[in-house]
């Protein structure tokens, strides 16, 4: 059995049919034909707030091209062709913060400098004082113990040795989850996305006004 169908089967038979169903009404809409509304959100890194820590002993650290390479598709979502594009990435400047606990890598995040991804491929400009985060995960088993907030912590301390004072991100309507975790250290939503897909064609559409104010410092 092919390791797709494996994660399949994998998904429906701890989910439920439904979910996966539901699962693949949202691949529709965001990928094929449909519109999807995600928020950006904002931190100012001048004003306090909380430094939240993991019930376990993380470390963090930034990857390497060999990180990337150990990392695989059932558990972090990297195929070969992820993989080439993270690498491209890397060569361009962005940075991958990795999640450590018992010596191996349980999470990550990425950041970049002078753009915002509002989806894959779609870079906005963003003004020399932020850094935008993007594509986050933490193992499936070690979820709900603040492990990505505990790595804020790491990356926001590097973000301000490098003179930073803004952190923005992209998070789906429907993310529940990831908006709480964002929340809970202090971002402020300031505005929005609006993913239109039609058959291979995207459009993402966002207000004048969010883009003026993400571009000056």
């Amino acid at each position: 059995m092919s390791t797709k169908k494996q994660k399949i089967s994998q998904i429906i038979s701890e989910e439920g049919f439904y979910s996966f169903f539901k699962r693949v009404l949202r691949y529709l809409r965001k990928n094929i034909i449909g519109i999807t509304k995600v928020y950006i959100f904002e931190l100012d890194l001048e004003k306090p707030y909380p430094k939240i820590t993991s019930e376990l002993n993380l470390s963090f650290r930034l990857a390497t091209m060999k990180d990337i390479e150990s990392l695989d598709e059932e558990n972090f979502d990297y195929d070969k062709k992820a993989k080439q594009y993270a690498k491209e990435r890397l060569k361009k400047g962005d940075k991958c913060a990795l999640m450590i606990y018992s010596n191996r890598i349980i999470g990550y995040v990425w950041t970049m400098e002078d753009f915002l991804d509002t989806s894959t491929f779609n870079f906005v400009p963003i003004s020399k004082n932020r850094v935008s985060t993007y594509k986050t995960l933490v193992l499936k088993e070690l979820r709900g113990k603040r492990v990505r907030n505990a790595c804020d912590t790491y990356i926001f301390d590097m973000f301000k040795k490098s003179g930073k004072r803004f952190t923005v991100c992209v998070i789906d309507k429907d993310n529940k989850s990831s908006i709480k975790t964002r929340q809970r250290v202090g971002y402020k939503k300031i505005g929005h996305v609006y993913q239109f897909r039609f058959f291979g064609l995207k459009y993402d559409h966002v207000k004048k006004s969010t883009l003026s104010y993400i571009k000056n410092p």
